[in-house]
């Protein structure tokens, strides 16, 4: 009797154990199955990239009273965001010209977006996307209103006062001019102020001209008013051999990243999804590049 009841004992107390340790194994293997599902999770979750984005170009990029972003450029950016899933784009308002450099410089931005032309001195310094999304056709030149100045070449721009913010690509062509042209300079007002402060600036005289685009001048004619200025001169400084577009900027180093975003706009080109928000936003197809 004493035997059997030691062998019940014995049974129980084995099949205890044996339960004890199914549990623990159980409970091991839910757990290595949780990290696993949660580094899976982590590993997934899309990477956020910083874009330092343009504010206060009339139908190019504007942050709007709600915070709401419009613009052609800022729907460029949406539709790269959409074929990148592994990335998720942030936008940070820019409406310092200098500032956005710096940024870039410390990695404040993983990408600039400041409807930025290609130049040596950019592209010596930054890394410019291969893919434009935005055609350039030469510069217009504004003027006060009523001030009767007409500029039919460069030649006529001698001797005025022109407006140009630091390390823009017409600022490039004018110096290079300048330097060609000692007895006819351009006289240039350096200038990192917003659009609206330029057009004052040019209202009340300070500066005899500003340089800009036939689509932004519309858009500016629009948002200020018939009476902000007279459009002087057009195709001023327009090289057809030269790259003419509008790039994205980054670091030296983010090769990979700029190689995935020129791919995105290549497809977005080739599809016509930004010729279809052109039209929609400029009236005006600004992808095809001008015979």
């Amino acid at each position: 009797m004493e035997m059997k009841r030691k062998r019940i004992i014995w049974l129980a107390l084995t099949m205890v154990l044996a339960l004890s340790i199914t549990a623990c194994g159980n409970n091991s293997s839910n757990k290595n199955e949780s990290g696993a599902a949660d580094q899976e999770s982590a590993s997934s979750a899309p990477k956020t990239i910083k874009v330092g984005l343009v504010n206060g170009i009339p139908k190019i990029a504007t942050l709007d009273e709600s915070g709401k972003w419009q613009g052609y450029d800022y729907e460029t950016l949406v539709e790269i965001d959409k074929l990148l899933p592994q990335y998720e784009f942030k936008y940070e308002p820019i409406t310092d010209f200098q500032a956005a450099f710096v940024g870039l410089d410390t990695k404040a931005f993983d990408i600039l977006s400041i409807h930025a032309s290609w130049t040596e001195e950019r592209a010596a310094k930054y890394l410019l996307g291969d893919e434009s999304y935005y055609e350039n056709t030469g510069y217009t030149l504004k003027v006060k209103k009523g001030s009767g100045i007409v500029v039919k070449t460069e030649d006529d721009l001698g001797g005025l006062k022109i407006a140009l913010s630091p390390g823009v690509a017409v600022a490039s062509s004018v110096e290079k001019y300048n330097e060609t042209h000692p007895d006819n300079k351009i006289d240039i007002v350096w200038d990192s102020g917003t659009v609206e402060q330029q057009l004052a600036n040019l209202k009340s005289g300070a500066v005899d001209a500003l340089f800009g685009e036939r689509l932004n001048d519309k858009a500016l004619l629009e948002a200020y008013g018939e009476d902000a200025f007279d459009v002087a001169g057009d195709n001023l400084f327009y090289d057809p051999s030269t790259k003419n577009g509008t790039y994205l900027l980054y670091n030296y180093g983010s090769e990979s990243l700029k190689n995935e975003v020129d791919a995105a706009i290549n497809k977005l080109l080739a599809d016509g999804t930004l010729s279809k928000h052109s039209l929609e936003i400029l009236g005006i197809d600004v992808t095809v590049k001008p015979n």
